[in-house]
């Protein structure tokens, strides 16, 4: 069984000491890390370990009781790093794994068989056959058709009791029976019963306590087929989850931060999934690009921290993002993540485009006329060949017009379409050395020094200030927000980018703005202050006070950040 197969099942990272029983001899060991389907140790000492070999494991914490084969091992220091897989059906409690990812093993093993979790009298099963689940069904009252009908509205109470009456007497399925009473239609039977399904399977992910195991078996014919999409049911039922601390558990089992990186997954598996997305989510997925964390997109989101994260962790949990962290996990395969296609990543996600992405645009468009072939790819003329292709396949990603097919704006696209053309037109060049040589004569001769990107920052920069000291907000945000695109390493851009936006309502992107500008100056109390301002706006007291005080520690007789005290002492 090669690691690929051993990794359908996400493995979480857990150190925890225990005592293994090799035959006669007992050894300390380290679990490293575990999944549904496996676990990895490290065995201290020298006891025979070899492949094949089955053991026998106990352990708290996670709670784990099966017997394992050694599929691989290699020696660490003192001891030996050995891989086991899990003999017997999966299994294992719920607080120990995200249930999402049994489903998406499941899948990708394309097993058939029944899942079932439980919890005290509670027993749900759903049917999958060769990896795709088809069916479910729950012992709880709340998820019978009738009741589900009655939740959606599809029936009223008298129907609803009169069904339960005759449901008694007549031995009949449900459906057959709510269409022979008339209050079904036939061809509302089939919604019927898949809605029925999708209610059991996505109630699953708010079961925060009991077990789950996977008895892999044929499915009897009787058993109605349905196609359902676990990662839509994975997606709806996180997004339905009401207690904070139930996130959480996800939270600690990918060992998530609010620092950590949001990134779409390296992994095409994972990645061009069939997921639906709502207006929140489509929201969201805007945000990822691999250099915006947890905190940042909890800031720029129109909804509430809880639904953002809901979002967050739902779509980590489908495995169509990542966190930045976790990339590491990918080096055992074969995929470059550079050699995935955002044009793709847009077609299956339709994602948004941010201001920040606007004004990249519009300031590549006012300034690539002036700029060479290398300037245009960040490279010096001594540049590779490798190098060119690398840095080529970097910003055709960033402005292929593809990419935007879902822009309102036609003076957008128009300008995309030639700074597509313009790239283009200089990797030809470039990629091809008779062309690349008669280009480096042609540069070389002239005489002409052209602007350098710092230098046309401070030109924005000036004119932006010239319109915000003239109250023309909207203008100051365009050249602000070139000015950073331009040059990025100015703190002042950042700071002044994020006050225009201020004035202009637009408090979450002023706050990225501001929060920018911090991390180029973190003692900036002007920038502190101005932040607990739109923290305020953002209804975020709690941190509008923080960063009021941090910047009076800065300079004790700042004006704006003392006025900004007193909105608590009220």
């Amino acid at each position: 069984m090669d690691k690929r197969q051993r990794r359908h099942f996400r493995r979480y990272k857990k150190r925890s000491q225990f005592d293994l029983l090799l035959g006669n001899r007992t050894s300390r060991a380290e679990l490293i890390d575990y999944s549904a389907s496996g676990i990895g140790i490290i065995v201290e000492g020298s006891l025979p370990v070899t492949e094949g070999k089955v053991l026998t494991l106990t352990l708290s914490e996670p709670a784990i009781r099966t017997e394992g084969e050694i599929v691989w091992l290699r020696r660490t220091g003192p001891g030996v790093r050995v891989g086991i897989k899990k003999i017997g059906s999966l299994h294992g409690l719920l607080r120990d794994y995200i249930l999402a990812d049994v489903f998406i093993g499941l899948q990708r093993r394309r097993v058939t068989g029944i899942l079932e979790v439980r919890n005290g009298p509670l027993l749900k099963k759903v049917y999958v056959k060769d990896g795709e689940v088809i069916f479910s069904e729950s012992n709880q009252s709340d998820d019978d058709l009738g009741e589900i009908l009655l939740r959606e509205g599809k029936i009223n109470s008298t129907q609803y009791s009169h069904f339960k009456n005759v449901s008694k007497k007549i031995d009949k399925k449900h459906g057959t029976l709510f269409i022979e009473l008339g209050y079904l239609k036939p061809a509302q039977l089939v919604w019927a019963v898949r809605h029925q399904s999708e209610e059991i399977i996505m109630s699953l992910f708010g079961i925060e306590n009991g077990s789950f195991e996977f008895k892999e078996c044929q499915i009897s014919d009787k058993v109605i087929t349905l196609k359902l999409s676990p990662v839509n049911l994975i997606y709806k039922g996180i997004k339905r989850i009401s207690e904070p601390h139930k996130l959480r558990k996800i939270e600690n089992l990918l060992q998530l931060s609010d620092n950590s990186l949001m990134c779409f997954s390296p992994d095409p598996l994972n990645l061009f999934q069939s997921i639906t997305l709502d207006d929140a989510g489509r929201e969201v997925v805007s945000y990822i690009d691999g250099k915006t964390s947890i905190k940042d997109i909890l800031l720029l989101s129109h909804h509430n921290e809880f639904d953002t994260r809901k979002i967050l962790y739902a779509l980590l949990s489908t495995r169509i993002i990542d966190s930045g962290d976790s990339k590491s996990e990918l080096k055992h395969t074969s995929i470059n993540p550079e050699e995935i296609s955002d044009e793709d990543i847009d077609k299956k996600l339709r994602r948004a485009v941010p201001q920040e992405i606007i004004n990249k645009i519009e300031t590549t468009y006012t300034t690539f006329k002036n700029t060479g072939y290398y300037e245009i790819f960040g490279l010096r003329e001594s540049a590779s060949f490798d190098e060119i292709k690398r840095a080529y396949h970097k910003i055709v990603k960033e402005f292929h017009p593809d990419r935007y097919t879902y822009l309102d704006s036609d003076l957008l696209k128009s300008q995309l379409n030639t700074i597509f053309y313009f790239i283009t037109e200089a990797y030809a060049t470039l990629s091809d050395p008779e062309k690349k040589k008669q280009y480096d004569s042609q540069i070389s001769s002239k005489t002409v020094q052209k602007t350098s990107n710092i230098e046309l920052a401070k030109i924005r920069f000036e004119e932006a200030m010239n319109e915000f000291r003239n109250k023309n907000f909207t203008r100051s945000a365009e050249l602000f927000g070139q000015s950073v695109y331009l040059d990025s390493s100015i703190a002042n851009y950042h700071y002044y980018y994020g006050l225009s936006l201020e004035k202009l309502k637009r408090y979450k992107d002023a706050g990225r703005a501001l929060q920018k500008a911090l991390k180029i100056d973190p003692i900036n109390a002007d920038c502190l202050a101005e932040l607990g301002y739109v923290y305020l706006d953002l209804g975020f007291e709690a941190r509008a006070r923080n960063s009021f005080k941090k910047a009076l520690r800065l300079s004790p007789s700042h004006k704006r950040a003392s006025e900004g005290m007193r909105y608590f002492m009220k």
